[in-house]
């Protein structure tokens, strides 16, 4: 693309001023920085009607400045449900470099005050950290998902990063956990090493033309601010769990001289004992198992278990300490 000035008779000095965009070419983060863009003019003229030698102008060199972009996003649709005593339990997320230049990104993940989804925060889980998933299949694979830090990411480019954390047993239904992913932007260039967080940008510092200089454009996370070369996203754990309560009462059945009717807690008396096990909890309890010790001064009376079970359950006994049943 040229662009023509023009004028009859040049007796002094004519000034053109020419303003050009930087192309954005196919790349959404832009030319990539390090570009060098070379611009020369020529002027061809005539005097007295008699074309003359072309005359050239100087070059007039720039490179591309770095842009720092990038976006931090909850691949999660809803808060991840987890159980009490679980390990190496995953909150996904990606990283996309917006940016014009490849660049590697630290990772952290910082303990939200709030939860994530609109929950309300209650605990911190234990054991937490931050993998890359390596081998590109977006979904967290202990033995292969070890990188700490996002290398040589390149423009346009995104990648899943997973936060891991283990769920204490002591934890109880409904505890939500919430963790922001921060990334941020670092120095690229070593494939296989971690470069230095850029830290600051070079705005305060006028244009130099022979120097790739930075410029935050990174807009605000959900733990960091607008043009800070970072960027946050929140997600976090829920525990879903059962929650067993179990109530005791005794009741005199029946007496040697009363029968069943008002009966009295005396020796040779028939003793009653109701066991309710109520779950207050959102999930269900499999293999339950109720022990109840016979007390002393008394015998068990061999058959008299009977069992009322909620739908969809079934209840067995054993009289001989879970031998059989």
């Amino acid at each position: 693309m040229s662009k023509n000035f023009k004028n009859t008779t040049v007796s002094a000095l004519l000034v053109g001023v020419l303003t050009i965009a930087l192309a954005a070419t196919a790349m959404a983060g832009g030319t990539p920085s390090g570009t060098t863009v070379t611009n020369t003019a020529t002027v061809d003229y005539s005097v007295s009607g008699t074309p003359q030698a072309q005359v050239p102008s100087n070059a007039a060199d720039f490179v591309v400045d770095n842009r720092v972009d990038l976006v931090v996003a909850t691949v999660d649709g809803a808060i991840v449900s987890v159980v009490p005593g679980t390990f190496a339990q995953v909150l996904t997320y990606t990283v996309t470099n917006n940016g014009n230049t490849v660049q590697d990104f630290s990772l952290q993940a910082l303990d939200s005050a709030t939860g994530a989804f609109g929950e309300t925060e209650t605990f911190d889980a234990s054991n937490v950290n931050v993998f890359v998933d390596s081998d590109g299949d977006n979904a967290y694979t202990a033995a292969t998902d070890t990188d700490l830090f996002i290398d040589e990411l390149v423009i346009d480019a995104s990648i899943t990063v997973f936060v891991v954390a283990d769920i204490d047993l002591a934890q109880v239904n409904g505890d939500v956990a919430s963790y922001d992913l921060v990334a941020q932007t670092a120095v690229g260039g070593g494939a296989g090493s971690q470069g230095a967080d850029i830290l600051t940008d070079d705005f305060a510092d006028a244009d130099d033309p022979t120097l790739v200089q930075t410029v935050f454009a990174d807009g605000t996370g959900t733990a960091d601010g607008p043009r800070d070369g970072a960027f946050s996203s929140k997600d976090g754990y829920k525990v879903v769990t059962a929650d067993l309560t179990v109530v005791k009462i005794a009741d005199v059945v029946s007496d040697p001289f009363n029968g069943g009717s008002n009966p009295k807690a005396i020796p040779g008396a028939t003793m009653g004992y109701e066991i309710v096990v109520t779950n207050n909890g959102t999930v269900a309890a499999s293999n339950v198992t109720i022990v109840d010790s016979v007390p002393a001064n008394s015998a068990f009376l061999v058959g008299s278990v009977a069992s009322v079970p909620a739908a969809g359950t079934a209840v067995s006994y054993s009289n001989d300490n879970g031998t059989t049943w």
